[in-house]
């Protein structure tokens, strides 16, 4: 599977020399001394139809290619979940957006099926043999910080979204949401409803990626804090049938059980489960983005809150960012451009997604 992906990505990379784009590398910028943070919009951005996608729809400004030169930019993401389907959006329309001759640039996606940190690696290593000019990349794993160092020092800026790794990186920016953070005000969210009687378990979708961890640890010190018992914690590999299982799991090795976090992909299964018991008035639900699979378990009240970090944003701003780098020769942004966290409750969440 890995030499698959090796393939397709190469493949992509030299139908694109054929159309006329190998170009140069160019050098990254210094990075700034602090960190910037972006205050981007809420999930509730529409993503681009179709028909408008020559217009700016995204939380930068793409500047006009003054270079003489096409751009070509990769993009290596995970499809996983139902999650990653307004990521891709995003990074689609902004393809669409900066292939227009103001912007003259190629954008190439690879998608992985799983959060293989050698499949990415290489992935990353190919892109440097074939010149692109920046690399924008899900942090799925700490063994890509090298093949991230080896790109820098090619000359290739890189940025990440979604998933930052938890060694050093030389990366330009991260994207995303504060996971740590997030995972904080969840379970800060939780414990007040379940008081601190509650006894509560946690889904989690893999140790091995940093993303996942964050969200844990965060929600962990908030519910601890909180005098909340923690009665296990589980993987659920980001599947929905994962989490439908582990869910009745939990209830049934503890009946009185009074909530579920869910940190990464698959709540919709936790909350079949919930309902299929009849729990929902005992269990309180709560996870992460808004999936279409999500919407009618939110509306009904099975899952008490779900926690935004932009999707679209996450697919299409990194692009723009690393564009703009590769153009004016200075990044925009340096270090955490934090994406909003939108708070969704069954309350108001019509007043996001009308029916």
């Amino acid at each position: 599977m890995k030499k698959l992906f090796a393939l397709l990505l190469t493949l992509a990379m030299v139908l694109g020399m054929m159309a006329g784009c190998a170009s140069n590398a160019s050098a990254p910028s210094e990075p700034a001394s602090t960190q910037a943070e972006s205050a981007a919009p809420a999930e509730t951005q529409a993503p681009a139809e179709a028909g408008d996608a020559i217009e700016n729809t995204f939380n930068y400004e793409a500047v006009k290619n003054t270079t003489g030169k096409e751009i070509r930019i990769a993009v290596l993401t995970t499809q996983t979940n139902a999650f990653w389907v307004d990521v891709c959006k995003g990074t689609e329309d902004v393809t669409a957006f900066l292939a227009q001759p103001d912007y003259n640039c190629v954008v190439d996606m690879q998608t992985f099926d799983t959060f293989d940190g050698q499949a990415v690696s290489e992935a990353i290593d190919t892109c440097i043999t074939m010149e692109y000019d920046a690399i924008c990349t899900v942090g799925v794993a700490d063994s890509i910080a090298s093949s991230i160092s080896k790109a820098v020092q090619a000359g290739i800026p890189v940025y990440l979204f979604n998933s930052n790794t938890g060694v050093e990186n030389e990366v330009t920016a991260f994207v995303g949401q504060d996971l740590y953070g997030a995972g904080e005000k969840l379970g800060g969210i939780l414990a007040e409803m379940v008081g601190k009687e509650g006894k509560v378990g946690i889904i989690t979708g893999l140790y091995s990626v940093n993303a996942h961890e964050l969200r844990r640890t965060g929600a962990e010190k908030a519910l601890t804090d909180a005098g909340v018992e923690i009665v296990g914690t589980v993987e659920n590999h980001d599947s929905s049938d994962e989490a439908y299982s582990l869910t009745k799991d939990f209830i049934t090795a503890n009946p009185d059980l009074s909530g579920i976090l869910v940190t990464a992909g698959g709540p919709e299964g936790a909350a079949r489960a919930i309902e299929e018991l009849g729990k929902q008035d005992q269990i309180s639900l709560v996870c992460f983005d808004t999936t279409a699979e999500m919407i009618p378990y939110i509306r009904s009240g099975v899952i008490k809150c779900t926690l935004g970090q932009d999707p679209y944003g996450q697919g299409s701003d990194p692009v723009i960012l690393a564009y703009n780098e590769i153009v004016t020769g200075k990044a925009e942004v340096t270090g955490n451009a934090f994406t909003e966290m939108t708070e969704y409750t069954p309350d108001a969440i019509n007043d996001y997604f009308p029916e």
